[in-house]
């Protein structure tokens, strides 16, 4: 007979259900046509970066503690309301009944994660900046760039790009447009500001290169330029 897994804490507070969270996210993306490239699969991945670079920064923000319903919350729900798939507005107002009628999430809880969701897209923060989130801006962070450093998975920019209805080549060539115009300045740009972020994105972007070099080769391709 199987032992039952125990429930990972970080604090004392009551936390938010995970099996729950993702529920949602099944729900959401069959609702609103979500696919692959932002539905459960990258939710997951966003936690664990998101986890990772909590648990690094503990020692010198100790109150992240606190804050981990709000950091798991907005990392895994935080494509539920993306404006590729749905007004942001509609989005955010189902996330928002959801976390007050089925989590029970608190109110002070509740504004953050939303606000966090609403402000940490790449588009938004390059037109807007970094919000003014109080004593939660080391968590905004954590989730903001979790959710970068997803963004160097060069398979998931290709499947995103087939979603939309290109065929193959057409979305390697895409994905890789936006690779060079964007995501390896991430770091030139400076939207990593944790060491957790800055070294991991580097691995991540060794990882990249491989890919789209075994793409090249896949697709009988010379090098994009």
């Amino acid at each position: 007979m199987l032992k039952q897994v125990p429930t990972y804490r970080y604090t004392t507070r009551r936390m938010v259900s995970l099996n729950q969270l993702f529920a949602f996210v099944l729900l959401m993306s069959k609702k609103y046509n979500i696919d692959q490239s932002h539905s459960e699969g990258h939710s997951m991945e966003v936690l664990r970066y998101a986890e990772e670079n909590y648990k690094s920064q503990l020692d010198i923000f100790p109150y992240l503690e606190d804050q981990t319903n709000v950091i798991f919350s907005a990392a895994v729900l935080h494509d539920m309301c993306d404006k590729k798939y749905m007004k942001q507005d509609d989005g955010v107002k189902e996330i928002e009944h959801f976390l007050k009628t089925k989590v029970q999430m608190d109110e002070e809880e509740l504004h953050y994660t939303k606000r966090i969701m609403e402000t940490m897209s790449y588009s938004t923060v390059k037109k807007q900046g970094y919000p003014d989130l109080g004593k939660y801006q080391a968590a905004y962070h954590v989730v903001r760039e979790a959710d970068l450093l997803t963004s160097y998975n060069f398979d998931r920019s290709i499947i995103y790009h087939m979603n939309r209805g290109n065929n193959l080549t057409t979305s390697y060539y895409n994905a890789l447009e936006i690779f060079y115009e964007r995501v390896f300045n991430y770091n030139v740009d400076r939207l990593f500001v944790s060491d957790y972020a800055k070294s991991k994105s580097m691995s991540l972007q060794i990882k990249s290169l491989r890919q789209i070099t075994t793409w090249q080769r896949i697709l009988g391709k010379t090098r994009f330029m």
